[in-house]
């Protein structure tokens, strides 16, 4: 079985990846500065002031609290994760974008809403980008690591679709982990008869797209590169059924479409990373990944 150590810095480099081309929309653009995003870059956009190549992006920054709070604690709690949550957005020396859905939740937090009730409206992906933490976790059952995905997208993103997606790709990448190739494992758990919010439809989009002669880019571009969950879902699933073994072309071609690349790559980074060591993925993300001492430092604390 790999190592869920993997699956945490996966994610991240998902997530860093994307941040030179993050929310930009303009193909054009990404292509003339930056070419197939291959490396790590300073962000295009302005979204993301004092950020540096090998940087994450805000989503990542919050992925990272989460690990903090799992190693301090040496468990999941939602109120500590809550409370580290909106201590790392209050520090004055905090370099990282409040979306919508940040906004939001701190406001409702501000008021005294308790965090299982303090989320936003938002359908971002984002929220359920950041649960790849909870892998090094110890849990008594599966059904508990399913219900802290739910409840660590669910603290910011209220959307059904949302919390839904957390499980689903947990789901993903334990079976992927225990041993199931990435295709068939997306297709079993699709198949699972309790989803509401999240649609087949969706999986099969990706994988009829998978037959597309017409360039990756260009292909996300047409399933959505937004941030909402109905886009990224299919685009994610298109990079997963068409690339299972080659995480490294998945992930370039995910940043170079741009939009919201970073919640997609920190899934496609979580799920990549449940089955390929990340020693083998281009070596120059690990080394260039700038809080790598720090999650290899949390990591050991879990492991």
């Amino acid at each position: 079985m790999n190592s869920p150590s993997n699956i945490v810095l996966g994610s991240f480099i998902g997530d860093a990846l994307a941040l030179g081309p993050h929310w930009i929309y303009n193909q054009s653009e990404i292509f003339e500065k930056l070419g197939r995003v291959t490396d790590y870059h300073p962000p295009l956009a302005s979204y993301h002031p004092g950020k540096a190549a090998g940087d994450l992006t805000h989503y990542g920054d919050q992925a990272l609290v989460l690990l903090r709070s799992i190693a301090e604690n040496g468990r999941f709690d939602l109120p500590r994760y809550a409370a580290a949550w909106r201590e790392f957005w209050k520090n004055p020396d905090t370099t990282s974008y409040r979306d919508h859905a940040t906004q939001e939740t701190l406001a409702n937090l501000q008021t005294g809403v308790d965090p299982a009730a303090a989320a936003s409206g938002s359908d971002d992906m984002a929220g359920a980008a950041k649960i790849a933490p909870l892998l090094l976790a110890e849990w008594d059952d599966d059904a508990e690591l399913f219900a802290a995905a739910r409840a660590v997208a669910g603290f910011t993103h209220g959307d059904p679709a949302v919390i839904e997606a957390a499980e689903f790709f947990a789901r993903v990448a334990l079976a992927v982990q225990r041993g199931d190739e990435i295709p068939v494992a997306l297709e079993e758990i699709m198949a699972l008869h309790h989803w509401e919010a999240i649609h087949v439809g969706w999986l099969q989009a990706g994988l009829i797209s998978t037959d597309s002669p017409a360039p990756d880019v260009e292909v996300l571009k047409a399933h959505g590169l937004t941030c909402h969950t109905p886009e990224a879902f299919p685009g994610i699933c298109h990079l997963l059924l068409k690339y299972p073994d080659d995480p490294a072309t998945a992930l370039i071609e995910n940043a170079s479409a741009g939009g919201d690349n970073a919640a997609r790559g920190m899934i496609l980074g979580l799920v990549y990373g449940a089955k390929f060591p990340v020693s083998g993925w281009r070596p120059e993300w690990l080394t260039g990944l700038r809080a790598r001492s720090e999650i290899e430092s949390l990591i050991e604390l879990l492991e």
